[in-house]
């Protein structure tokens, strides 16, 4: 009977205090006038209400929750959460807790990070990023690869690989050691590796090959298999593919068209660009070499040089599409041409050798091709005449004027030397063209020849009239 009076003392008790603080459709807690508009009105200026806490775990056994149901959840992301009707969502702001707690990552910022905090892992696991669901970045310490990009690196199993940009080493499953950094750029590489590739779709279709070098748009990129390549600037080398190997090509568009060939050099826009298939050419120079299409063992060195030679073993040095440049060889028949020009002047269309200083001037009035410092030496010589004029058979035409020898002797005599001969003076101060003076050599010979031919009459006319001077005694 004792417990059954305590328990309904208590039961009014109850009763009368509710119904102190209740009015007609509201209850208040620590106030006797509770708002209007709140159904339950809480008033305290030392205590808080207490929402249920429970885990994730927990909260995800409540059965049919009610919408607008809400709980603490006090694991993995803490926060206060509610039931929308379907799915359990924070509420805004708390969930990440970016100013309460500096130990979870904020969407929209945090404050309070201190010197202990990072977004990462704490084991050997790769931290990953995602973009709708796709491989977009991670960071491998056990492969030591790192990729950055919308499927950058995907199924990647190689090592010490980087890939930064939209599926670069996208295929890389056995590939090492190299770098992507552009889109697509070495996004087929699968087992080549020590590849650099810098520029959208550098050495994009790269299966195998090994140790290229692309740098710039689309820059070795239909190489599939060929190693240690080296293309710098847009489109460089842009069609080669096979296995064709240390080529190098720099400038934009440089061996544009090479589809194969080996140990090709083009420095230069658009050098050697139309080499479709030769090997071992050096083009150095913008548009060198340009139309060479098969050329095999050619040099061009300078704008344009050898631009549309097609022959092989050509050697070019100029400044221009000539077909006869300053210097034109061909190393399989050892032949080599310096072009000069086609009139000569004073001051151009010769070749000099030599220290042209005070000691060894340029000759006054210049007009030889060839002006050589210190002389020459050679096993023959051989001077071709432009026309029979410059040789000295002119001296047996009836019309030639044979000086007297007692001229002769007057003019030796004044002059000391022959006439119509050079005199030291002038050989010393012109110097010998050898053309002329041998000329004149034979000049004097063949006058020589007349006056012995004459003479040799007038000894036999007197030798004629002694041997009748002598019958006649």
């Amino acid at each position: 009977m004792k417990i059954l009076y305590k328990l309904l003392s208590f039961g009014a008790f109850m009763s009368l205090s509710v119904a102190t603080f209740a009015q007609k459709d509201n209850v208040g807690i620590g106030t006797t006038k509770p708002d209007n508009s709140a159904v339950l009105e809480l008033n305290s200026s030392s205590k808080g209400l207490l929402i249920p806490r429970m885990s994730l775990q927990q909260r995800s056994t409540i059965q049919n929750p009610a919408t607008g149901l809400m709980v603490y959840q006090t694991d993995l992301i803490s926060g206060f959460y509610y039931f929308d009707g379907g799915d359990w969502k924070p509420i805004t702001g708390i969930s990440e807790k970016s100013i309460a707690d500096a130990n979870n990552w904020g969407l929209t910022g945090n404050t309070g990070i201190g010197s202990s905090n990072f977004l990462g892992t704490i084991n050997d696991a790769a931290l990953k990023l995602r973009v709708n669901n796709v491989n977009a970045g991670s960071i491998n310490r056990v492969g030591a690869n790192t990729f950055y990009g919308y499927s950058s690196g995907t199924g990647a199993t190689g090592t010490n690989n980087v890939g930064v940009g939209y599926e670069t080493l996208l295929s890389a499953t056995s590939g090492s050691s190299n770098v992507a950094i552009g889109y697509q750029s070495l996004r087929l590489n699968s087992s080549g590796a020590n590849n650099l590739a810098i520029g959208n779709a550098a050495l994009t279709t790269n299966t195998s090959g090994t140790g290229n070098v692309a740098i710039g748009t689309a820059s070795l990129a239909l190489n599939d298999i060929g190693g240690n390549n080296t293309a710098v600037g847009g489109s460089a080398l842009n069609k080669i593919a096979g296995n064709n190997v240390f080529n190098v090509g720099v400038g934009t568009s440089a061996m544009f068209d090479k589809t194969s060939g080996s140990n090709n050099v083009g420095i230069g826009g658009s050098a050697l660009r139309a080499n479709t298939t030769g090997s071992n050419n050096t083009a150095i120079g913008h548009e060198a070499g340009r139309n060479s299409s098969a050329a095999t063992g050619s040099v061009f060195i300078g704008y344009q040089a050898g631009q549309n030679e097609t022959a092989n073993n050509m050697l070019y040095i100029a400044n221009s599409n000539t077909t006869d440049p300053l210097i034109k060889g061909e190393f399989g028949n050892k032949n080599l041409k310096i072009n000069l020009g086609g009139t000569k002047t004073i001051t151009q269309g010769f070749l000099a050798v030599g220290n042209f200083d005070t000691s060894f001037p340029m000759p006054t009035g210049n007009t030889y091709r060839l002006i050589v410092q210190d002389g020459i030496i050679t096993e023959k010589v051989k001077v071709a005449l432009k026309g029979t004029a410059d040789w000295a058979d002119y001296v047996f035409e009836p019309s030639y004027k044979l000086l007297p020898l007692e001229k002769v002797e007057e003019f030796v005599k004044e002059n000391k030397h022959l006439p119509n001969v050079p005199s030291a003076e002038d050989m010393s101060k012109n110097g010998l063209d050898v053309t002329q003076t041998s000329a004149k050599l034979m000049e004097k010979i063949e006058e020589l020849t007349l006056y012995m031919i004459e003479m040799n009459k007038e000894i036999k006319a007197l030798k004629a009239e002694n041997q009748t001077l002598k019958n006649n005694k």
